[in-house]
């Protein structure tokens, strides 16, 4: 806040959160997901929607419930900088900004450690599919806006989606378009203890597709899968925590399946722009 155009008060009150009398803060002890009526196999329905930003050359809007992205393409332009040397091939650059209401903790409008991990991995996702060879000394942007986080998995994934369909959306030359699909092992139900000699046994952990916020924190690890279905090809895959390779595997297959879904949405919303474009016209 710009105190000295806008002057806070001197005293502030954190707000009362009022909740009802029978509730009860989700746990993976309840053996179900936060969102109940989601299954283990389930995803949060998506909104995708091109042409939001008029001055970009590609847009793209994404929304899976509580996460809000919007992107922008701008290119393929000129590259002209001074003692650069020839390159046969283009220059794909990605940025990710988080909104600094974009989180439940206030985030600062300089660019953190996280956001540049995150561009750094929305580059390579994206860049096996786009024919950069055909645009030689050219560069394109991509420049992405999270309006609200809810997961960091679900964030990455919406983010390859949304930046792929916006790619396609400014005509540029691609292979295929990337879908992105996030998953969770988690932990779910009791374990079984009777005593200290005893050898707590417990399930192995449950896979949770796109998985929200209050699920990440349980989670034990977790993996985020770019995707080209056409070409049946893995562009990128992000594996955090410790699983075993059963769980990986499938998890994969599971992502995989998703993403065959996800590009059922992808290709209706390209579909709308066209049609929109010639309802203009």
């Amino acid at each position: 806040m710009d105190r000295k155009r806008v002057p806070g008060p001197e005293l502030s009150v954190a707000p009362l959160v009022e909740y009802p009398s029978d509730f009860k803060r989700w746990t993976p002890l309840d053996e179900i997901r936060h969102d109940p009526k989601r299954q283990p196999e389930d995803m949060r329905p998506i909104y995708l929607k091109t042409g939001l930003i008029s001055q970009a050359n590609g847009s793209a809007y994404i929304e899976l419930e509580k996460t809000k992205l919007a992107c922008g393409v701008y290119g393929p332009r000129p590259v002209k900088k001074v003692g650069q040397v020839f390159s046969g091939k283009g220059v794909l650059y990605c940025e990710i900004k988080f909104a600094t209401f974009s989180c439940a903790k206030r985030r600062t409008n300089i660019r953190d450690p996280q956001e540049r991990e995150l561009s750094q991995i929305l580059s390579q996702a994206l860049s096996p599919a786009i024919q950069l060879d055909k645009l030689p000394k050219s560069a394109i942007d991509i420049y992405i806006t999270v309006l609200e986080s809810d997961g960091w998995g679900s964030c990455v994934a919406a983010a390859i989606t949304a930046a792929s369909v916006a790619l396609a959306h400014a005509g540029i030359e691609m292979l295929d378009l990337v879908a992105g699909c996030s998953a969770a092992y988690i932990q779910t139900g009791p374990s079984i203890s009777s005593s200290k000699d005893s050898i707590a046994a417990s399930r192995p952990p449950q896979i949770f597709m796109d998985a929200d916020l209050e699920e990440e924190k349980y989670e034990q690890g977790a993996i985020v899968l770019a995707y080209m279905p056409s070409l049946n090809e893995v562009t990128h895959v992000l594996q955090s925590g410790k699983a075993e390779g059963s769980i990986i595997s499938q998890s994969v297959e599971h992502c995989m399946e998703a993403c065959n879904k996800i590009y059922a949405v992808m290709h209706h919303a390209l579909l709308e722009s066209i049609n929109d474009n010639k309802e203009a016209l």
